[in-house]
């Protein structure tokens, strides 16, 4: 039987038989050698004939290389044919062409001659990755062909499937075709039995056996309602709702139980399901039940398919409307706050903008009216925005005592609450709040009232308040008011930031203008594209003849000119640059000019600034020098005041850009790649929060800022950006107080004549605040992705625009296959035009929730699914899309149709009088029994609803040791094996049984037993008893007669022969009959009568075979060294008791000739690790030993060709055992015999109960 068990090589898989047909998924090439190589290695070891087909990646030469690693000895296998390596061209292709029934034949064929050649079997792996879609169906024909194929020959098969190119349904294929499958999971591999379906079918008999438990411990509320609106049956969850036990609501109407109301209402599922017979689900608040419910109620029908009633299950889905409460409100305001900032471009003025920011603040409140002030320095609040429909009727006292509409407002009151608390608060009640002072003349009551502060750099600069909300406010739409708070500051601080750059501008204009000196700005390509009044007096033309006119035309020198001007864009600036400037009527005017780079918003040079001092009285002072040194001091005095004017000028500038980028974010930042030194703006150390009386930051101590995650991003960047154009990156940047903010950077890099690198400018803007708000909109993204439901958006035509994750796994379209189609494609046959249907009703405003119906998947299978469709809104509120939400409900569909039918057929075999059955607890208590149950232990109904039947207290106390271990069982696996016990019955007389019970909680204290009475049986028992003893005590008789009638008979006719050979035949058929006597005579005399000690035997057997052969001149010794409790029944007794008579005559006659001591041995052992079970079975394998130190027998001497009777005989006994005889010629003779044993349990009511059990 061995020969049939295989060793598979792969650790996972351990032995297997012949006929084994399973499958490996693999993803990588070592996946591939992880299993194939040791698995024909142990193919070859067993003499086995190998197949290995190969296809891509793993070729022929690789797969023959693993392999000779894997073993030495593989050249020596592939030499003499034992394995075949071939590519499937040549192993499932024929022609380029795949055949099921040619290659199926050819496993046949190629089985046939590994038989014939002397291999024990064949041993097959084919590689399918070179396996096309269109082939796969006939592919998985073949395989399962060969499943039936493999299963009656000597082959073992395994087919490896490369997993990438599997889908779930193809998968799903491979695994049905095979006994089971290889799979790694987290680093090892793992086996994955076929039997989805046996486990199935054990999970819902399980669940049948269980529905009892089921029905309450679920946390649905279900209820069994008849045809007349009576509750029949209700769960635990239902009545704790309803404040009642299970057992009051029964005979209750539905609608008191469940509505609270007398009669049942008019959106009741049950009141339409009693008009229609068909099943209804609704979404219903039930006030009394006090939550939000998905309710279902399916119809009940007899036998004759009359309607008798309904099964209403209730969800509670209050949670989940909480949750899409809470996005709607995310999704609000988020949309609030993109209004706020699309108006900060949009709107001209900060009234504009203010209006636009309280009208967000009402739409998201839902309020009817509210104001936005801010503090000014005056102490008082001062308007932003209010809504006309409160204020236009409304005077209030100004700060002279004179009324008038308001402006500004004293601290005080519910908004000087906010202020002064710096922390928001509202009120339903505003005229009894300690802090109300009223309402001004003209101003509409105020029923409710909210205020959040505005807060800017941790100090409260105003705030938002609104009031009249319908039905007053809660801390949500504070909330909702404090979320977009930050947003109006912020927006409002925008808007004042570009009104301060526009005033910046002007200002720095009048200053352009109001300097004596000649201004001008140049664009790249050398073009003037402004100037400054005392640049149109110096060379006589108007600013409109000069804009847009080369700059150098205006030189004396224009050559030098030019060569200027690229000197600043090669260092940045030039610093005192002679030069000569040409009025238009010739007269030249000598001037030094200072020039220097400016660049856009991102930090591009796009010109060059540049001013010109007029040097003509310096020039003339330098004549008058060389004419005269006298008034010499006073001349350096005035150009030195005027060189401070314009320094001063200068710096004033500086200081206005400084204060420019500040507002911006913005810093800016030189680097001299010769000098290494660095340049920073004041924003840039407000940026890097540095220190400005610092230096800036050399290049080593910048990265050191950089995030380190970031450090090498940044420093190639820059490294590539000296060789290439420029560029612009985002990284982090980590403060020195732990802080981390994210920054653009976007330099500029100068090169010098010979385009070597010489300078880097740049610019860096703080961003953390934007990616922030990028971060909140990504991690929405991310949840409509990762959401298990199908989340899907239409067009009003029906194209499909959008397509998650979810909706691939549902439909089996990706979402590059689906975008843009027509949703139609998904409809079956049966249902086109329903989401056409659907898409009209979106139109006319209505909502289509939870819409069971069926879809189209990819792979043409049809799936039930869940669906809710919902309108897609513009920010002008027009529906522009429709948004689907879809679940696959197919399997909870299925599962649910199961459960009902088991929990039926559970019900109608407990209700039945095959067995009785109850519901414990650990404690004693039985909660449920079924009448054949109180019948056994002659208990009612009414005792059990009492509380008097306990099982512990109707258990006999010699009993209580096997209830004790059974519990213990109960607690450590779940189950019991079955037992027999009694139990005492009400009337003090007691009934046998057998019990086994199982536990269906967590902490397994409950569960359910079941109890067979036997009264019947054990009295049968008894009966037979009494007959079985007096006729085996006949029978004993008559066989000890006749075996000793034999035994005469054989020494009678030994006595009529000299032959001695004849004679001795005559012994040890004597000799035979001897040993079965003393079986005979064991089993009498044990009390068992189908097991004897076999040991015992051994001994007697033995030492009467010693007395039979006159030993006593000679000294030969019998040791022996048995097993105790060793009992043997008859199949087992016999053939053994004549082989150790046989084994120890053939001792005692042949191993000492001529000899006068020797010693013969006798062994009875279990092998170690030899017990084991199977079913309801133990088998226990053994090994007996008979030895001799004796003359032994010839090693050339093969037992089984020796024609001697004992022999045969021995060997025809062994085989009768089916057990294996191993014979070891060292000093001596030595046979052992290796049998098993099994113990069986007779007892199939124990069985049977195990089996329920389980």
């Amino acid at each position: 039987m061995r020969k049939n068990i295989r060793d598979s090589g792969i650790d996972t898989v351990g032995e297997v038989p012949w006929g084994t047909h399973f499958c490996q998924f693999y993803q990588t090439k070592e996946d591939l050698m992880d299993i194939l190589v040791p698995y024909f290695k142990a193919g070859l070891e067993n003499n086995e004939l190998c197949i290995w087909i190969t296809s891509q990646p793993l070729e022929v030469e690789e797969a023959k290389t693993s392999m000779i690693t894997a073993g030495p000895d593989f050249d020596v296998y592939l030499e003499k044919g034992q394995i075949e390596i071939i590519p499937y061209t040549s192993g499932f292709l024929k022609k380029g062409i795949f055949d099921l029934d040619r290659v199926v034949n050819s496993w046949v064929e190629k089985i046939n001659q590994a038989l014939a050649r002397g291999y024990d079997g064949l041993r097959v792996a084919g590689d399918n990755r070179w396996l096309e879609k269109e082939g796969w169906n006939e592919f998985i024909d073949y395989e399962n062909k060969v499943d039936v194929v493999l299963d009656k020959h000597h082959v073992i098969a395994l087919c490896p499937y490369y997993l990438d190119m599997c889908s779930t349904v193809e998968i799903i294929d491979v695994v049905s075709s095979h006994q089971f499958a290889l799979i790694k999971r987290d680093g090892k591999w793992e086996r994955i039995e076929n039997s989805e379906r046996k486990r199935a079918e054990k999970e819902a008999i399980q669940a049948a056996k269980n529905w009892e438990y089921t029905f309450d411990a679920v946390p649905d509320l279900v209820a069994i309602i008849d045809d007349k609106h009576r509750v029949v049956r209700v769960n635990k969850a239902i009545a704790a709702r309803s404040g009642m036990t299970p057992e009051e609501c029964i005979g209750l109407t539905c609608y008191r139980v469940i509505h609270g109301t007398d009669k049942p209402p008019s959106f009741c599922p049950q009141r339409q399901l009693l008009k229609d017979w068909d099943e209804h689900i609704a979404e219903i608040c039930e006030g009394c039940l006090g939550d939000n419910f998905l309710v279902n109620v399916s119809p009940l029908y007899d036998s004759e398919e009359k309607l008798i009633g309904s099964v209403y299950v209730a969800r509670d889905i209050t949670r989940r409307k909480q949750e899409e409460h809470r996005i709607r409100r995310y999704n609000r305001i988020l949309e609030g706050i993109n209004q706020i900032f699309r108006n900060v471009v949009q709107a001209n003025t900060e009234e504009e903008l203010g209006e636009a920011c309280l009208s967000v603040a009402l739409e998201v409140t839902s309020s009817q009216f509210g104001f936005i002030n801010e503090m000014g320095a005056d102490g008082f609040l001062h308007d932003i925005a209010k809504s006309e429909l409160a204020w236009e009727q409304c005077l209030m006292y100004d700060k002279k005592g004179h009324r008038s509409p308001p402006t500004n407002f004293a601290v005080h009151g519910l908004y000087g609450s906010v202020i002064n608390n710096e922390k928001g608060f509202f009120t339903n009640d505003p005229l009894s709040h300690p802090d109300s002072i009223g309402l001004p003349h003209g101003h509409p009551p105020i029923t409710s009232f909210l205020g959040v502060p505005l807060v800017q750099d941790g100090k409260t600069i105003g705030l938002i308040a609104v009031a009249n909300r319908e039905n007053g406010y809660s801390y949500e739409q504070q909330e909702d008011l404090e979320a977009i708070a930050p947003a109006v500051t912020q927006a409002l601080q925008r808007k004042r930031s570009e009104k301060a750059l526009k005033l910046s501008n002007l200002y720095n204009r009048s200053l352009i203008e109001a300097s004596l000196d000649p201004l001008v700005t140049i664009g790249r390509d050398g073009k003037i594209t402004d100037v400054s009044g005392a640049t149109e007096l110096v060379t006589g033309y108007s600013r409109n003849d000069l804009i847009g006119t080369d700059f150098s035309d205006y030189f004396t020198e224009p050559g030098e000119a030019r060569k200027g001007y690229q000197q600043v864009f090669m260092h940045g600036e030039v610093r005192d640059y002679p030069l000569e400037i040409r009025h238009k009527d010739g007269h030249i005017t000598p001037v030094l000019y200072n020039a220097s780079v400016y660049g856009d918003e991102n930090g591009k040079v796009i010109g060059v600034f540049a001013a010109a001092r007029d040097i003509t009285e310096l020039k003339k002072a330098e004549e008058a020098l060389i004419r005269v040194h006298e008034n010499l001091e006073e001349k350096v005095k005035e150009r030195t005041s005027e060189l401070e004017k314009a320094y001063n000028s200068l710096k004033e500038s500086e200081k206005r850009l400084s204060e420019a980028q500040k507002i911006a974010q913005i810093g800016n930042w030189d680097w001299d790649l010769v000098t290494g030194e660095t340049y920073w703006s004041d924003e840039m150390y407000r940026i890097f929060e540095r220190n400005p009386h610092e230096s800036g930051a050399t290049y080593k101590e910048l990265l050191n800022y950089i995030h380190p995650d970031d450090r090498d991003y940044v420093d190639n960047a820059i490294k590539k950006a000296l060789n290439e154009k420029p560029f612009g990156i985002d990284y982090r940047i980590v403060l020195a107080n732990g802080e981390e903010r994210t920054v653009h950077s976007q330099p500029e890099i100068i090169f010098d004549e010979k385009n070597k690198p010489v300078q880097v400018k740049g610019v860096v803007q703080d961003i953390t605040k934007h990616k922030r708000a990028e971060e909140k909109l990504q991690i929405l993204a991310n949840a409509v992705e990762s959401s298990n439901d199908a989340i899907i958006t239409l067009s009003l035509e029906g194209i499909i625009t959008s397509w998650n994750k979810a909706a691939e796994q549902v439909y089996g379209y990706s979402a590059e296959e689906i975008l843009g189609k027509n949703v139609s494609v998904l409809e079956p046959e049966n249902f086109k035009e329903e989401i056409k249907q659907f898409s009209e009703k979106i139109k006319q405003g209505k909502k289509i929730q939870h819409y069971e119906t069926s879809r189209l998947r990819k792979d043409g299978t049809i799936i039930n699914i869940s669906a809710a469709l919902s309108p897609v809104f513009d920010i002008a509120g027009k529906l522009v899309a429709i948004s689907a939400i879809v679940r696959d409900v197919t399997e909870r569909i299925k599962a649910e149709e199961a459960l009902r039918e088991s929990e039926a057929r559970l019900r109608q075999y407990y209700e039945s009088d095959m067995i009785g059955a109850f519901y414990f607890n650990l404690d004693g208590s039985v909660t449920d029994a079924n009448d054949k149950l109180l019948d056994i232990v002659g208990y009612t109904r009414g005792d059990l609803k009492a509380g008097r039947v306990k099982w512990n207290k109707m258990t006999p106390p010699e009993y209580s040791r096997l209830d004790e271990q059974a519990i213990m069982e109960l607690k450590s696996t779940g189950s019991n094996t079955p037992y027999e016990k009694e139990f005492i019955r009400k009337d003090g007389s007691r009934v046998p049984a057998i019990v086994g019970a199982t536990t269906f909680d967590q902490v397994r204290n409950e569960g359910v037993a079941f109890v067979l009475d036997i009264t019947e049986r054990k009295k049968a028992e008894e009966a037979l008893a009494n007959i079985e003893t007096a006729r085996k005590k006949e029978i004993h008789h008559r066989i000890k007669n006749n075996l000793q009638v034999i035994s005469s008979l054989l020494d009678l006719q030994a006595d009529k022969f000299n032959d001695p050979k004849v004679t001795e035949a005559f012994r040890e058929s004597q000799n035979r009959v001897i040993s079965m006597a003393l079986i005979h005579e064991e089993l009498y005399k044990g009390e068992e009568t189908e097991t004897l000690d076999f040991s015992a035997y051994i001994k007697e057997l033995a030492e009467n075979l010693f007395q039979t052969y006159s030993l006593s001149k000679k000294k030969i010794h019998l040791c022996m060294d048995l097993e105790e409790n060793a009992f043997f029944d008859m199949d087992i007794a016999v053939p053994l008791g004549i082989i150790v008579n046989e084994l120890v005559s053939n001792s005692l006659k042949h191993a000492f000739p001529g000899r006068d001591n020797g010693e013969i041995q006798i062994e009875l052992h279990k092998e170690e690790n030899g017990e084991h079970r199977k079913e309801f079975n133990r088998y226990t394998s053994f090994v007996l030993t008979v030895s001799d130190n004796g003359v032994g027998i010839p090693e050339d001497l093969n037992i089984e060709d020796l024609d001697s009777l004992g022999f045969q005989l021995i060997t025809t006994l062994v085989d009768q055992l089916d057990g294996e005889l191993e014979l070891k010629r060292n000093d001596g003779t030595e046979f052992a015999i290796r049998f098993t044993v099994k113990e069986e349990n007779n007892n199939q009511t124990q069985a049977t109960l195990k089996q329920l059990m389980d």
